[in-house]
């Protein structure tokens, strides 16, 4: 791996990230919240922006929907990374809260298949294993399904 993991690498990304999703507070937000899928080649997801006023509503309350910062989207790409642990993996997808005192909790998912607004090649997960390696016992069954399938549609050479 080219970048840093472990534990103080991922507080670290963890910080940069709140950091960077707090410029996309705006008067009126009570907090932000950030549910997105990502893997090496792509990453999709919302950022919502809670808001007693806001347009939309979610069981969650009312908000509107807020524009990513950039150094938002590569402080989670270095937080995934910072995330990985040798032959287990790191998390497909997250939920982060960031509360407008400034306070961050996040929920990953190792395990379960990330949702994906639209659907999702079966060679980007293969990409992703490359790059973050799971060993076989490691990898859910889901996962292996679309490792499979990727590597019929792309044989190896």
């Amino acid at each position: 791996m080219d970048e840093g993991f472990g534990l103080m690498a991922e507080q670290e990304a963890l910080t940069e990230l709140g950091q960077a999703l707090a410029s996309a507070l705006s008067p009126g937000d009570t907090a932000l919240v950030l549910k997105a899928s990502v893997l090496a080649p792509t990453s999709g997801g919302q950022l919502l922006a809670m808001n007693p006023d806001g347009a939309f509503e979610s069981p969650e309350g009312r908000f509107n929907y807020a524009d990513m910062p950039t150094a938002a989207i590569i402080a989670l790409e270095k937080l995934r990374a910072a995330a990985y642990r040798e032959s287990v993996g790191t998390w497909y997808s997250i939920r982060l809260t960031l509360t407008v005192d400034g306070s961050v909790s996040a929920e990953y998912n190792y395990d379960d298949e990330p949702e994906w607004d639209a659907p999702i090649d079966p060679v980007a997960y293969l990409t992703d294993l490359t790059k973050f390696p799971r060993s076989p016992e490691h990898q859910p069954e889901w996962l292996t399904a679309k490792i499979e399938e990727a590597r019929t549609r792309r044989p190896s050479p």
